[in-house]
């Protein structure tokens, strides 16, 4: 019996890896970013303003918007499931502006410092 054992063993485990679901997840195809909106001067996170999101600049000027956000408590803005491309940010307030690239599987944070006190929008 005991020479058998080995044999056992190694069926039992080639049948629990046929069964059983990989632990290997898929590759990941969309990532995250976190902007926080911070004032130049005062290093002050900027609370309650509207954030945008737009995947060119021509985009972004124009208005037609990715994806819509308001910045939490700390300053943050969150846009979570974003496909792997060069996105751009603005505010609603200031004409300060910024871009990254995001990639899949990978959370990326980026500041935004807005210092322009008389660029405010007329929208």
């Amino acid at each position: 019996m005991k020479k058998y054992l080995p044999f056992i063993f190694a069926i039992f485990l080639t049948g629990n890896l046929m069964l059983l679901p990989s632990c290997f997840p898929s590759d990941p195809t969309v990532g995250t970013l976190a902007v926080q909106v911070l004032d130049y001067y005062t290093g002050n996170p900027i609370i309650g303003e509207k954030f945008y999101l737009a995947t060119s600049y021509t985009d972004l000027q124009k208005g037609n918007y990715y994806a819509i956000t308001w910045t939490d408590q700390n300053g943050w803005a969150f846009f979570p499931d974003l496909l792997p491309m060069v996105y751009y940010y603005d505010t609603y307030t200031w004409e300060d502006w910024g871009a990254i690239q995001t990639y899949a599987g990978i959370s990326q944070y980026a500041y935004l410092y807005v210092n322009d006190p008389h660029g405010k929008k007329n929208k």
